[in-house]
């Protein structure tokens, strides 16, 4: 005698219609952060000088992550969106945040047209960034500016 073993799977997870996402979505951790609002900064994200947006939903501390939207410097006083992206706390410094006044988002292209006295203040902190990096010691005798052959 055969018996028919096909088995028949129902989920006992609720509906997310009615109660929202499940507390681990393996769709949601792939999809990056909303920032609708939020304030201009210039940050230090791994050791570059980036001008960021900071969601105004991140908590100021410390120790959570921060959902920030990073763009890159495309011509004078012209930003495009790069990318939006959940950073740890110790790959990302807030530098100083910028005055709404001095800048213009239009959201709907992903272009920020920043103040030229603020080009002025990001030029400086990314050359001083970048001969902070030019210091860095190096370990004696192994880069001698004499050739071994002079000696």
């Amino acid at each position: 005698m055969i018996r028919d073993m096909s088995l028949s799977y129902t989920s006992s997870i609720p509906s997310t219609s009615t109660l929202g996402p499940a507390p681990y979505d393996m769709t949601n951790s792939c999809m990056p952060p909303v920032v609708n609002s939020g304030y201009f900064a210039f940050a230090r994200i791994k050791g570059d000088v980036c001008l960021v947006q900071v969601s105004l939903d991140t908590p100021a501390s410390a120790l959570t992550t921060v959902d920030v939207k990073i763009f890159r410097h495309e011509f004078i006083t012209i930003f495009r969106l790069l990318e939006t992206r959940t950073l740890h706390p110790s790959d990302i410094s807030i530098i100083e945040p910028i005055n709404e006044f001095h800048t213009r988002y239009e959201e709907e292209n992903g272009t920020v047209f920043l103040a030229r006295e603020l080009m002025g203040r990001m030029q400086k902190m990314s050359m001083a960034e970048q001969h902070t990096r030019a210091r860095i010691p190096r370990p004696p005798g192994r880069y001698s500016t004499q050739s071994s052959r002079h000696r």
